[in-house]
C-alpha cells in the first residue's frame, strides 16, 4: 500500500514537472513548425502558405501535449483519491 502511494506521488511529481515545462514547449513547438514551414516554402516557392500551416501544427502539438499531461495527472489524482477513500 505504501509503495503504491510512493509510486503515485512520484508519477505526480514527474507530471507536474512536465506541465511546468509547458511554458517552454509552446514556443519551441511553434518555432519548430514555423521553421519547417519556412524551409519548405523556400524549397517549394509557396511562401507563406506552408509557414502558416506548420505554425498551426506547432500550436496544435503544444496544446495536445498539455491536454495529454493534464489527463494523466487527473487520472493519478483520482486513483489517489480512491485509495484514500478505501482506507
Amino acid at each position: 500500500m505504501k509503495n503504491d502511494k510512493k509510486e503515485i506521488k512520484s508519477q505526480k511529481r514527474r507530471l507536474w514537472a512536465e506541465l511546468s515545462a509547458a511554458g517552454i514547449q509552446f514556443p519551441v513547438s511553434i518555432g519548430i513548425g514555423y521553421f519547417i514551414g519556412k524551409y519548405l516554402d523556400k524549397w517549394l516557392n509557396t511562401y507563406p502558405y506552408l509557414t502558416v500551416i506548420f505554425s498551426i501544427f506547432g500550436v496544435a502539438a503544444a496544446f495536445i501535449n498539455v491536454f495529454r499531461l493534464n489527463a494523466e495527472l487527473t487520472k493519478l489524482e483520482e486513483k489517489e483519491r480512491d485509495d484514500k477513500d478505501e482506507n
